[in-house]
């Protein structure tokens, strides 16, 4: 049998026998998880254990726990289908197309219409080059801010869930074709259980931490080439007013000082300025502390069960925030993603297979830090309806 075709769990146990000193075998729906600490053997041949393990059809992971090194090897059974890279080269694709439209302040049926004169000749001498050329020079910095932002974050996930062994796919991206954003964002799937408040909490952090590392530069960047405008000229634009957060407010105070009343950031007239916007949105949404999102993880990983009080306790401030905007001015935020929460996501995180294993100071001191950094991008009011 050829080793990267999917072997029987009794063969994958016969070549891993001689890396355990003891193995514990862990079932679920679609894997097969093998564990336990490592033997003599392997940890004196180590790099040619690792050659041999990169063969099979699995993931792998080394960890050490006081004085013990561990390995985790994560056999894929016959449900886990292979990764369909044509269904994300697509959706990348589009998502490609859509935050171009955005970025170049172009409906999709506007494009289309376009497009459509071109090829028949009608479009006033403009070719179809000349309409992907505009396509580009005006919506190329949105798309390219924007995706990089998303990409690596969701990159973060998938290279520390690699890095632990975990069956997962690479980044789905989800086109929009309206709108300002052009996308709502990007998910992986981790097709196999997440094992440890180690393993979660280093998951939790990896893509917030990864986003916001490249979100920063580009939304500085970004208020570098803005100013504040007065509130009317934002209004007879868009009519909408986007929020801000207080690493938002932070940094145009330092860069602009105290903003005169009736004035604001126009996030929409530049587009590194409206990519990073959305960056730190991104992370605000990522990072509460509910149900499996990233924050969730995170918390989950630092209180254990305790976490759904505090999951508790940001549905109850949503909920509360958008009850006032409602009374004084009919609008509302956060309904719809309450109800995301609520019914789809769970406010409480699941139990953990291995759940007493302990996180360790540093891990715990980056889990608060970026719990920290969810209250300085949280943003109460994401927009407003100027009227």
């Amino acid at each position: 049998m050829d080793i990267f075709e999917p072997e029987p769990r009794q063969q994958v146990a016969w070549f891993l026998q001689p890396l355990f000193r003891s193995c514990e075998i862990l079932e679920f729906r679609s894997v097969t998880i093998f564990r336990g600490p490592t033997s003599p053997y392997c940890d004196t041949h180590r790099h040619e254990v690792e050659k041999g393990l990169r063969r099979l059809p699995g993931g792998y992971c080394f960890e050490r726990f006081g004085d013990t090194t561990y390995l985790t090897y994560t056999m894929p059974g016959p449900q886990v289908k292979p990764i369909n890279r044509r269904l994300h080269a697509i959706l990348l694709l589009a998502t490609v197309l859509t935050t171009l439209l955005a970025g170049a302040d172009l409906g999709l049926d506007q494009f289309l219409r376009a497009l459509g004169l071109a090829l028949t000749g009608h479009g006033h001498g403009m070719t179809v080059g000349d309409v992907f050329a505009f396509l580009l020079t005006k919506g190329a910095p949105f798309s390219v801010s924007v995706l990089l932002i998303i990409g690596v974050h969701e990159s973060g996930h998938y290279f520390m869930a690699r890095r632990y062994g975990m069956l997962t796919t690479p980044p789905y991206f989800i086109p929009v074709p309206i709108g300002p954003i052009g996308t709502f964002g990007a998910v992986i799937k981790i097709r196999s259980p997440i094992l440890h408040r180690r393993a979660l909490l280093d998951v939790g952090m990896a893509g917030p931490f990864a986003g916001l590392i490249v979100a920063l530069p580009i939304l500085i960047f970004g208020l570098s080439q803005s100013a504040p405008v007065p509130l009317t000229e934002i209004r007879d634009r868009v009519h909408v007013l986007f929020g801000e957060s207080l690493l938002t407010w932070g940094l145009e105070r330092w860069m602009f000082g105290p903003v005169p009343q009736g004035m604001a950031i126009d996030w929409l007239a530049n587009p590194y300025a409206w990519a990073g916007w959305i960056g730190l949105l991104v992370a605000a949404l990522n990072l509460m502390p509910v149900g499996q999102l990233d924050g969730g993880h995170i918390a989950y990983a630092l209180l254990g069960r305790r976490q759904i009080r505090l999951a508790q306790f940001m549905i109850g401030l949503l909920v509360a925030i958008d009850a006032s905007t409602f009374i004084t001015r009919g609008d509302v935020n956060w309904v719809v993603w309450c109800a995301l929460l609520f019914f789809l996501l769970k406010l409480g995180h699941p139990p953990l297979p291995l759940g007493d294993l302990p996180v360790g100071p540093v891990r715990r001191v980056l889990g608060w830090l970026a719990l920290a950094i969810f209250v300085l991008v949280f943003m109460p009011l994401p927009h407003m309806i100027l009227s």
